[in-house]
């Protein structure tokens, strides 16, 4: 992984999932770039919206992508919004979960196109 030193990001997954196929690996950080922030606006979008069942089925397709570059803790932030929202527990505290997210996840971002940059 070309010692690189990630603080949102353990791509030790990736790596046994593509036994190191560097265009592998890089076809699926591009796609996870591309894709997660427009996943992520939604789901803001649904919460601004009230709308908790999309907002906690939103929560649920992005969660597992998050495995992929090791963001095990945003997996797991995830998995508390979806769950509030599923469950009409402590909804209010939604907005804040998601708001407090979007910095890490502008600090992946960096760190994934970073390391793309030093694949082959």
């Amino acid at each position: 992984m070309n010692n690189m030193k990630f603080e949102q990001a353990d791509l030790s997954y990736l790596m046994d999932l593509s036994s190191g196929n560097t265009q592998l690996i890089r076809e699926i950080l591009e796609l996870f770039m591309k894709q997660t922030p427009a996943d992520i606006d939604l789901l803001s979008t649904y919460i601004e919206q009230g709308d908790w069942e999309q907002a906690y089925k939103q929560a649920h397709h992005i969660k597992p992508t998050m495995a992929y570059v090791g963001a095990n803790h945003m997996r797991q932030e995830l998995q508390e919004i979806e769950d509030a929202a599923k469950y009409g527990q402590n909804v209010e505290s939604i907005p804040d979960k998601l708001a407090a997210m979007r910095p890490r996840l502008d600090v992946l971002y960096g760190e994934l196109d970073a390391y793309l940059r030093t694949l082959d």
